[in-house]
């Protein structure tokens, strides 16, 4: 195999590996989200209670946001990904090398819906660090679960090959511990899976904030890096089909059609991938849906998704690609 073939494998195999965890790390963020309004996780008129509540109620407003300003373009952002892989699938070399120029431009569009996508979850982590930083106070007072959290963790770090040891945060946290139990064990995360599926059935306003403050911020950073990296793929199939496009075919050893053979190769499995990332869409969706909206700071929900259209404007500089973006916030979906 040669240098343009194992360069071009390498990239496509560690965006699919990149998919393959995302997905997870999504449902985790939306399954900690939730775990804000498990049954009976109201509380009492103590102090600590009062807290958890307004921490509660602040993170809600963010979760409106994410629900009908961020979600929508991460199903974008999945199918661009497909899409792009699919002119691999459908069109012969020919085909597709008559059709460069137009797959430039889409690359290019696709590209700048990852950088899109990067800075409004970039966005959407200051008010939710904000969140965490509220969540340890109230975690600071709640000791024991404190104690027996990093217990948990740091077992699960010493005998596990998991990158996911903040999830067992999940465990205390009845009915979402048993949700997320089964989505670790399919993605590889064995030990994890097991450890929060058995879970103590802690005090679930306490466990929801240990929640807030040890597992959401790690879940979306994750889920960020993976479109940071996701990004950096399309900017370097960006580069290559720039080179293609001005140069004449060479002959059997030509760099353009071994980049072409490769990614016709990766596409089909790539494509699979993309499938089982858009079957947990609807989950982390119902996870956010799950979240009353009843009491929500509609200015507040609206002033972020102005924001954030107008971070569309500035970044997709394709018209037509950057209407679909709009039109999937204006429509929430």
């Amino acid at each position: 195999m040669g240098d343009v073939e194992k360069k071009t494998q390498k990239d496509v195999v560690e965006l699919r590996e990149q998919l393959t965890s995302m997905s997870t790390d999504m449902r985790m963020f939306s399954l900690s989200m939730r775990s804000l309004y498990v049954q009976n996780a109201v509380g009492t008129s103590t102090e600590p209670a009062k807290k958890f509540r307004k921490l509660r109620d602040d993170t809600r407003n963010d979760a409106m946001v994410y629900l009908k300003g961020v979600l929508p373009l991460s199903t974008k952002f999945v199918a661009s990904i497909s899409e792009y892989f699919e002119y691999y699938e459908a069109l012969d070399y020919n085909e597709w090398c008559e059709m460069l120029s137009d797959i430039l431009i889409e690359t290019v569009a696709y590209r700048e819906l990852c950088e899109t996508l990067v800075k409004m979850h970039e966005d959407i982590l200051v008010p939710l660090k904000k969140r965490k930083d509220e969540a340890m106070i109230v975690a600071k007072e709640l000791t024991e679960l404190k104690a027996e959290f990093e217990k948990k963790k740091k077992e699960l770090e010493e005998k596990a090959n998991t990158k996911r040891s903040w999830a067992i945060g999940l465990a205390f946290i009845p009915f979402v511990g048993a949700i997320a139990g089964p989505v670790l064990a399919a993605s590889a995360d064995s030990d994890i899976a097991d450890a929060v599926a058995k879970g103590g059935q802690a005090k679930v306003q306490e466990a929801a904030a240990i929640v807030v403050s040890e597992v959401l911020i790690p879940a979306l950073e994750s889920f960020i890096d993976g479109i940071r990296k996701a990004a950096g793929f399309f900017s370097v199939m960006e580069q290559e089909l720039r080179k293609f496009e001005s140069k004449a075919e060479k002959g059997k050893g030509d760099p353009k059609k071994l980049y072409y053979k490769v990614m016709q190769t990766e596409a089909k499995d790539m494509k699979s991938i993309c499938q089982v990332f858009y079957a947990v869409l609807p989950d982390v969706r119902t996870d956010f849906l799950a979240i009353p909206s009843e009491g929500t700071d509609q200015n507040y929900i609206d002033r972020w998704l102005e924001k954030q259209k107008k971070t569309i404007r500035e970044n997709c500089k394709g018209g037509p690609f950057a209407n679909k973006l709009l039109k999937a916030i204006t429509d929430g979906k």
